[in-house]
């Protein structure tokens, strides 16, 4: 059975850029054979708990709609050091 992930990409600042995490991501997926049902992008801090994208991926989860969320790095789905939504 072939794993349904959702790729999740976050940067901080607007003078960053996504594009290292999306191709490593899809990179990793494509040698898992992972199907990859879409890719969700976020400017927003670490800390603010206000973010569109991941809430739209979590529910994806929630759901069973994916089997697992790809990130590049914990904290960048998380909020600050706080890894609660994974408990």
């Amino acid at each position: 059975m072939v794993q349904r992930v959702a790729i999740y990409c976050r940067v901080s600042t607007t003078d960053q850029s996504c594009e290292r995490q999306e191709r490593d991501l899809l990179e990793y997926a494509a040698v898992c054979g992972f199907e990859v049902v879409g890719v969700w992008f976020e400017t927003v801090s670490g800390t603010k708990h206000d973010r569109t994208e991941r809430s739209k991926v979590m529910a994806l989860a929630q759901s069973h709609s994916i089997d697992a969320i790809l990130v590049t790095q914990m904290q960048q789905f998380s909020f600050g050091n706080d890894f609660a939504p994974f408990q």
